[in-house]
Formats: structure tokens, C-alpha cells, sequence
């Protein structure tokens, strides 16, 4: 079954994206205003190129960590294991 066809968006849908994009997922967007998601990360590389579009401060939470703490498991602290060097 092929994908459903978007319609083209408009200068509302631009406006928008300017100001959730900080705050929201290009697919929350999409579905919010019935545009494809690839149509939001257009409009947000076409914003950059002539603004300055502010920085996503929203982060999808980690399926991972909400699973740890939900059963009450503390995670392991986050490093990098140490690289083994070339030997001489």
C-alpha cells in the first residue's frame, strides 16, 4: 500500500514549525498540522538557511532509562571503556 499523499504546506504551517520546533518532534509537528514529517524537516532547513531557527531543546526521554526506573534498577554510570593502544 503506498504512502498517503501530503498536501503542500502553507505559510501557517511555516510559522508553525518556527515556533514549536524547539519544543516538539518534526513527527509530533507533522501530525499536528497533516504534513509529512520529511515536508517539516524541509521547512527547517529552508528556515536555516535564512534564520537563525533556535536550537531543539526537546529530547525524546530514553525508552532504556524510563524501563530502569520504572523496575527500580539503577543504570550503570555512563564511560567510555579504554581504548587498547597500539603496541611498539
Amino acid at each position: 500500500m503506498p504512502g498517503r499523499r501530503s498536501r503542500p504546506y502553507n505559510v501557517e504551517d511555516v510559522e508553525f514549525v518556527y515556533e514549536n520546533y524547539a519544543n516538539m518532534t518534526a513527527s509530533e509537528i507533522a501530525d499536528a498540522r497533516g504534513i509529512s514529517k520529511f515536508q517539516v524537516s524541509k521547512i527547517v532547513t529552508d528556515l536555516r538557511k535564512h534564520t537563525d531557527l533556535p536550537k531543539k531543546s526537546f529530547k525524546r526521554p530514553n525508552p532504556i532509562l524510563q524501563f530502569l526506573e520504572k523496575k527500580g534498577i539503577s543504570p550503570k554510570v555512563e564511560g567510555k571503556p579504554a581504548k587498547a593502544g597500539k603496541k611498539k
